[in-house]
C-alpha cells in the first residue's frame, strides 16, 4: 500500500514538471501576457488545479472501492 502511495505521489510530481516544461517551450500557450512570469503563473495555476482534480478523483475512487 505504501509503494503505490509513493509511486503514485512520485508521478504526479514528475508529471507536473514535465508538462510545466511542456508549456514554457510553447511560452505558455493558453496565456498571453506582456510579461514572461505572469505566463508562467498562470499556467502553473493551470496545473495545480488539474493535479487537485486528478487527486479528489482518486481519492473518491479509494473510497467507494472499499
Amino acid at each position: 500500500m505504501e509503494k503505490d502511495i509513493l509511486r503514485i505521489a512520485i508521478s504526479i510530481i514528475i508529471g507536473y514538471v514535465v508538462v510545466w516544461y511542456i508549456g514554457a517551450m510553447f511560452n505558455f500557450f493558453p496565456f498571453y501576457a506582456d510579461d514572461l512570469s505572469i505566463r508562467a503563473i498562470g499556467f502553473t495555476g493551470l496545473i495545480i488545479c488539474l493535479v487537485i482534480v486528478g487527486c479528489a478523483c482518486w481519492i473518491i475512487h479509494e473510497t467507494k472501492k472499499k
